[in-house]
């Protein structure tokens, strides 16, 4: 949008924008005038949220909850109950001190119903049971309802004390602030200094009872606690499994134990069983006289000893560990093959002596017998070592549950001594008083009212309605999307434009007179617009003159575009200059030229098959002189048809050029190509096609079809007259 273009709109319709700003001023003076003096009284309250300078009991405040504390606190303060606990008080001062009270009724409000619906005596009572006990008075009660309208009379409701009380918390601070404005001083002083008071019974009565019911809760939830840690105890002891570990212990120690009693008899028995089988072999190669030769038995204590610290370590991971249990069956072969390999061999008995022999006999049935007793020895102990190994397994599963009861146990116990302190500290607190509440600045009456803010609301209304009376207007111009400046005629339509015709009112004056300058006129700006008409009508003839045409269809893509008025004052204009026009309506679906002009309707009846001379004739003749031997008229009857249609064969417009010779300019008017199609068949009988577009007027698509036709009109296209432009706008470029 130009931006000249809408800062002239606004120039114009400057009164409206002032006249809105004046008459807002002037009504927010009306509705301030009589604004009452508003006393105001301030009181501030230390909170102790973000401060550590009070003895406190238990845990000590978090500095990143103090924001939703003193948010608490102060939605406590703009509770129903506290302001209802308030309302209580201020109306109780009233009430029982007449002569002192803040707020007199007048005569009007003593006679309603609401005030002679109340007994003052047993409203006192009510409103100071309310305020003891710190309940609310309800609607669904007829009778508290009348209470509740009866502080409303007073302008002492729930609403009218919201409205005027600001509590806030200063700015990284730990204060709490309340204003009150009221137009009574004592009764703002009195407003912020009970509120506090209200407020701080309030709470302590809602704390005390949170208190108490958490203290419950904790209680109850200690002794189930309690409960289930006894249960877990006693279901320990009574499954015996107290003392699992204690017992599994005691068998892998009697099992190590026997083990290595066994080891030692097995070891004796190998020891035994070799000797045997040396003695047997001695005995045998008596008579042979083979011998054998001594074998050395460190690399067989060697492996025994690796064995049994094998074994051990087995035993000592309770028969789990299956490495310790391969390498003991590793070394145990490897013993059991060198002990056979040591009684393969025989020592060299050649030349043994009968004594010997006897020796070596009862030597053998010594073994024997001793071989015997370290079998059953053995069998015993493997049997007893068997017995305690299943022992051990079956306690096994038993040591899991124990393990597993154990755990409850201990988890019973860390929550029954959590439980047990978050008790003791709520007892601690209930008992303690952690109210750090205090007034540091009680309430004054105020000596002076505040300052009026009258002057500063009447000239935000002004401002504001001057503002928005301009957005408005800005507003309702970027809507407009008329052709009304040469500048977006020419983005729009874009048409060679011939000249610019400026708005002039018509109304009550002579065309004729206009054009000439022959009209009497005393207001400046119409003399001023008649005179741009004019100019804005020589630029016209100028390029009509030097276009080298003589016929000229003047049309529009709609009706009222103003092509009657302006084919008549480019008549007018060209008369001056000695110019001869003839004018034909052509516009048969609405002849204004012929009923303006007073021509005569025979356009449809003139059949021109006749000589040059005798059609000169005829036209003159039928044509009516508008201006003495200047211009002249042929009109048309009119009706629902096209030139085509009523025309007859032989008619006048097919013998246009031949009266040039007579006329300077001819000038036919078309109907509106959006609507009709007269205008291009038209064409084909003119020089020179003129295309009038109305300043008012928007540009659509249908529009667009009708600009597509002039441009393609193959030169008979001479331009286009935007008519009806504002003054102002005039000289946009």
């Amino acid at each position: 949008m130009d931006f000249v273009y809408l800062l002239r709109v606004l120039l114009k319709r400057k009164w409206i924008i002032i006249g809105s700003a004046f008459l807002a001023a002037v009504i927010a003076w009306y509705f301030t005038k009589d604004e009452p003096r508003e006393f105001r009284s301030t009181s501030q309250i230390s909170t102790g949220f973000t401060t550590n300078d009070v003895v406190k009991v238990g845990e000590q405040n978090n500095f990143f909850e103090a924001d939703t504390k003193f948010d608490n606190a102060i939605v406590t303060f703009r509770s129903p109950t506290v302001m209802s606990l308030l309302s209580y008080s201020v109306i109780l001062h009233d009430l029982e001190n007449p002569s002192q009270a803040f707020r007199q009724l007048t005569q009007d409000q003593k006679q309603s119903s609401v005030y002679n619906a109340v007994n003052i005596n047993q409203a006192i009572l009510v409103f100071s049971d309310k305020l003891n006990s710190m309940s609310v008075l309800t609607s669904y009660k007829p009778e508290e309802k009348k209470l509740l309208e009866f502080l409303k009379l007073y302008g002492y409701d729930y609403n009218s004390f919201a409205n005027n009380l600001n509590i806030y918390r200063l700015d990284r601070t730990d204060y709490i602030q309340i204003d009150y404005r009221s137009e009574n001083p004592e009764l703002s002083a009195f407003v912020v200094n009970t509120v506090y008071k209200d407020f701080v019974r309030y709470y302590k009565y809602i704390r005390n009872e949170r208190t108490s019911e958490s203290i419950d809760t904790l209680r109850s939830l200690l002794e189930k606690k309690k409960q289930d840690r006894v249960d877990a105890n006693q279901k320990i002891a009574s499954t015996g499994l107290l003392n699992v570990d204690d017992a599994n212990k005691s068998s892998f120690d009697l099992i190590s134990s026997l083990q290595q009693t066994l080891d030692d008899e097995q070891d004796k028995l190998t020891t035994n069983q070799i000797a045997l089988q040396s003695v047997n072999n001695q005995l045998a190669s008596v008579g042979t006289g083979s011998s054998t030769s001594v074998v050395d038995n460190s690399d067989i204590l060697k492996i025994k000893n690796q064995r049994d610290k094998a074994y051990q370590t087995y035993i000592n991971s309770g028969s789990t560990d299956q490495n310790a249990l391969n390498q003991y069956n590793s070394l145990n072969q490897q013993y059991q093959n060198k002990i056979k390999a040591l009684g393969s061999q025989s020592n060299d008995v050649s030349g043994m002596s009968a004594a010997d022999r006897s020796s070596l006999i009862q030597r053998k049935n010594d073994l024997e017998v001793n071989i015997k007793a370290e079998q059953v020895h053995i069998a015993s102990l493997q049997n007893k070592i068997n017995s305690l190994q299943g022992n051990v397994n079956a306690q096994a599963s038993r040591s899991a549950m124990a393990q597993s009861l154990s755990k409850d146990a201990d988890l019973s116990d860390k929550e029954y001594l959590d439980l047990l302190q978050k008790y003791n500290d709520a007892v601690d607190q209930s008992n303690a008083s952690v109210n750090n509440f205090r007034q540091i600045l009680v309430g004054q009456p105020a000596i002076e009212p505040e300052p009026s803010k009258k002057f500063l609301i009447i000239g935000m209304a002004g401002m504001a309605a001057l503002v928005c009376s301009i957005l408005i207007i800005v507003f309702l111009t970027y809507l407009d999307s008329s052709i009304k400046t040469p500048a977006i005629f020419s983005k729009v339509v874009n048409l060679k434009l011939l000249s610019m015709i400026n708005f002039t009112s018509l109304k009550n004056k002579d065309l004729a007179e206009v054009v000439a300058n022959t009209s009497t006129i005393t207001d400046k700006l119409e003399k001023n617009r008649e005179n741009k008409f004019r100019e804005s009508l020589r630029k016209l003839r100028y390029e009509i003159e030097s276009s080298g045409k003589k016929v000229f269809l003047f049309t529009s893509t709609k009706k009222g575009q103003g092509k009657t008025t302006l084919i008549q004052a480019l008549s007018y204009s060209l008369s001056l200059s000695k110019k001869k026009v003839l004018i034909i309506d052509t516009n048969f679906c609405n002849n204004d030229l012929t009923v303006q002009l007073k021509g005569t309707p025979v356009l449809e009846k003139i059949i021109a098959d006749e000589g040059d001379d005798h059609l000169l004739d005829e036209i003159q003749n039928a044509s009516v002189n508008v201006r003495t031997g200047m211009i002249y008229v042929i009109g048309c009857s009119g009706g629902d048809y096209t030139p085509s249609e009523i025309l007859p064969a032989h008619h006048l417009l097919q013998h246009l050029h031949k009266l040039t010779d007579v006329y300077d300019f001819i000038f036919l008017e078309g109907p509106p190509l959006n609507d009709f199609s007269d205008s291009k068949e038209l064409t084909q009988y003119v020089d020179g096609v003129v295309a009038i577009f109305s300043a008012k007027h928007m540009i659509k698509q249908i529009d667009k079809e009708s600009i597509n036709f002039f441009k393609n009109l193959n030169g008979k296209f001479c331009g286009s007259v935007l008519n009806m432009v504002q003054l102002e706008t005039l000289n946009d470029a």
